[in-house]
């Protein structure tokens, strides 16, 4: 997958797949709703990042996606600037990924180590989900 961000040199290559509702599958016109583990990024002392994603199926078609971002600015000399991108798409095998890149706006040292956190999270709809890709980039 290319987004065009130069992921390649900085994706922390985090392959995991996960449900919160093991062995249970939805039938037909039943929803059954999941949520990733929070995908915590940060700077030690100056901010915070987590990236959720929510999503609900019905049978074998997801019918909503919910991507949620937290954040928290911990250094008075940084801001949150907010989320500068986000998708959801979908697959032609009926897959939704979610992504995000976020930043924060920090001066000089701190914002050369990095300002702009970014997640990458395909979710399926028999409960599954993989985190393709996270990082943080200057």
């Amino acid at each position: 997958m290319s987004i065009g961000l130069g992921l390649g040199a900085l994706t922390a290559g985090l392959l995991a797949a996960s449900s919160f509702a093991p062995g249970v599958t939805a039938t037909a016109g039943e929803r059954t709703c999941w949520s990733i583990e929070p995908i915590e990024l940060g700077l030690d002392g100056v901010w915070s990042y987590t990236y959720e994603v929510s999503w609900c199926a019905e049978g074998a078609e997801i019918v909503s996606v919910d991507p949620v971002v937290t954040y928290e600015v911990i250094a008075p000399v940084c801001r949150w600037v907010g989320s500068v991108e986000e998708s959801v798409t979908k697959s032609e095998e009926g897959t939704r990924t979610a992504f995000n890149l976020s930043e924060f706006s920090c001066p000089g040292d701190i914002g050369a180590k990095g300002v702009t956190p970014w997640a990458i999270v395909t979710v399926h709809a028999d409960g599954t989900y993989t985190v393709d890709a996270t990082g943080i980039r200057p």
